[in-house]
């Protein structure tokens, strides 16, 4: 019997046996959101997020400096070669000069690798955390801004996947343009040492093509966020329409929403013929420039092989120079300078999706404060709101029954801790005067509102707040147990194998797992039988004894498991009017 390959890669059984070295760990690590304030504009942030990687990109822009340099050396040590092996027939110099070639040959390929992986796992981090900062910003919006209930709209989703690539792969400007740059160096040196001419003109000639070519690039990157504005639009409109298509099929709005998109799709693509026109006119301009200049260096080096002034081994070196000198400054006009400008734009509308606030930096740890000692009321919650007070003491497990405008509103304060028609009190302290994580870190609040990913039950109840050792009683608690027997089975796409009372237990037991110090439930059971609501209300305390539990809701089997139930009055909105 065929034994398989014990790393899960498909080897061969000649090779499967062999260690594997830098596999990724199974798990992304933890990642800091990047920190936007008002007063950042894209570039500073397009260089904050670029140059957060050093450990990966100061080792990938040596190794492509060792690359470039390299590929320009190799015409070098050939003219050598020739003057010193050849043009003497000395076979001893020959076979040194032919090693010297081949050493040179073999580093440059092993940087050339170790540079282009490095330049992969550099985009890939800075990806992974600016779609973390991203999700931070969207899921979790800082006190006072954004609606914590709201699902992202497809602008958010075209910034996640577009722009978030774009800016990542700014990470490359610190890598390939200052690797070039050496080679022009290294370049311009060689030709000094040859003719001092030579190195003269490409010294001051290969920094004046860069910055016209940079002065050549604003009109485009201008047209390059224009672009992606559209683009953004146009991606946020489809993904609209897709979600909320039954209700343009039951409005019969289905006319009207083709005319939209399709209004929205010609618009982007006459930005996306605009900004072609002008990249292709300015590859176009670019290569003009960088062919007369080229042609000028060449042709100067030729006058001076046909004078007689160089040797034929040194024309080599010099023709193979100018040759190498070529790819390199149209390398920066065609690559990194469009990558700056398509980066600069993603920058920016980053920046707006971001709101110009400082996110909130994830922290792990008790005390919540470093450096103030925990008070033993720390989980105390206190909720006021239309003149009615709540106060939840530690171990207690509290009912609130209101209308359902008064429950929601309630809940979406609890949710981020914000302050306004609800007053909330943690431990004694406001709750906005906690940051965001350390309110988080107390107090867990499940909505109405059931969201389950696609997956399996096993994914969707283990979360970082998740406590291993509560899942199987939480599974039980939220009565589930008849039919998450195997926790591995598929949910589907937002939970559709299960149904509705199904994936309203599925969450109820993932709020239980978090072993939340402070838990808030709203309208946990409303699609479940009363048979299995009232197993929910028997098995809710015990597993929530000494943890402080409020449940917004109106059902008599839970209200009647609470150790009081607070009745709060509809607020009376005739005499605003």
């Amino acid at each position: 019997m065929r034994r398989a390959d014990p790393a899960g890669l498909g080897r061969g059984p000649l090779t499967r046996w062999l260690p594997v070295l830098g596999r990724p760990v199974p798990d992304p690590p933890p990642v800091r959101p990047y920190p936007a304030g008002p007063a950042d504009t894209p570039g500073r942030f397009l260089a904050r997020v670029i140059f957060s990687v050093p450990r990966i990109t100061v080792p990938a822009m040596v190794s492509a400096i060792v690359w470039q340099v390299g590929e320009s050396a190799v015409p070098v040590v050939m003219g050598l070669a020739i003057d010193r092996a050849l043009a003497t027939g000395n076979t001893g110099q020959l076979m040194l000069w032919i090693g010297r070639l081949v050493a040179l040959y073999v580093a440059l390929t092993v940087a050339a690798r170790l540079s282009n992986r490095l330049n992969v796992h550099a985009v890939q981090t800075l990806q992974h955390r600016l779609r973390a900062t991203l999700s931070l910003r969207v899921l979790h919006p800082v006190h006072g801004r954004g609606d914590p209930g709201r699902a992202p709209d497809g602008g958010v989703v075209s910034t996640m996947t577009n722009d978030v690539v774009r800016l990542a792969n700014a990470v490359l400007l610190t890598t390939i343009p200052i690797s070039r740059v050496a080679a022009i160096g290294f370049i311009a040196a060689s030709l000094l040492v040859l003719h001092q001419l030579l190195g003269v003109l490409v010294l001051v000639g290969a920094p004046l093509v860069v910055w016209l070519m940079g002065i050549l690039s604003r009109r485009l990157s201008r047209s390059t966020r224009v672009y992606q504005e559209l683009l953004a639009a146009t991606v946020g409109r489809a993904t609209d329409l897709v979600a909320g298509y039954r209700v343009i099929k039951g409005i019969r709005a289905e006319t009207e929403a083709v005319r939209r998109y399709e209004r929205a799709s010609r618009e982007t693509l006459d930005g996306a013929r605009r900004n072609a026109v002008l990249l292709g006119r300015f590859q176009a301009i670019s290569g003009i420039v960088n062919g007369v200049f080229v042609g000028a260096v060449t042709g100067v080096a030729g006058w001076f092989a046909v004078d007689g002034r160089v040797s034929i081994g040194e024309l080599i070196a010099m023709a193979g120079l100018v040759q190498a000198l070529l790819p390199q400054i149209q390398g920066i006009a065609s690559l990194s300078i469009p990558n700056f400008a398509n980066a600069h734009a993603s920058a920016a509308r980053i920046l707006d999706t971001l709101g110009g606030t400082r996110t909130a930096e994830p922290r792990s740890g008790e005390p919540a404060r470093p450096g103030r000692p925990e008070p033993p009321d720390a989980c105390r919650l206190e909720i006021r709101v239309s003149g009615t007070a709540v106060t939840v003491g530690s171990g207690e497990l509290v009912g609130i029954r209101t209308d359902d405008r008064t429950a929601a509103r309630i809940t979406d304060a609890l949710l981020n801790g914000e302050t306004g028609e609800v007053d909330i009190r943690l431990g004694g302290h406001p709750a906005a005067a906690l940051t965001p994580a350390e309110y988080r870190a107390r107090v867990t609040v499940a909505p109405h509102r059931t969201t389950l990913f696609t997956g399996t039950i096993r994914d969707n109840l283990t979360t970082p707040a998740s406590a291993p050792d509560r899942l199987t009683a939480a599974v039980e608690a939220a009565a589930c147990d008849d039919f998450a027997t195997d926790l591995d089975t598929p949910v589907g796409e937002n939970g559709n194998r299960l149904s509705g009372g199904q994936r309203q237990r599925i969450a109820l037991a993932r709020a239980l797992a978090t072993d939340a110090p402070v838990l808030v439930l709203h309208d946990p059971t409303t699609a479940v039988d009363p048979v299995t609501e009232q197993a929910i209300a028997d098995r809710l305390r015990p597993l929530r004894e000494n943890r402080s539990t409020v449940l917004i809701a109106s059902s008599p089997a839970l209200l009647g498991r609470c150790d009081r139930v607070i009745d709060i009055p509809a607020p009376d909105r005739t005499a605003t009017r």
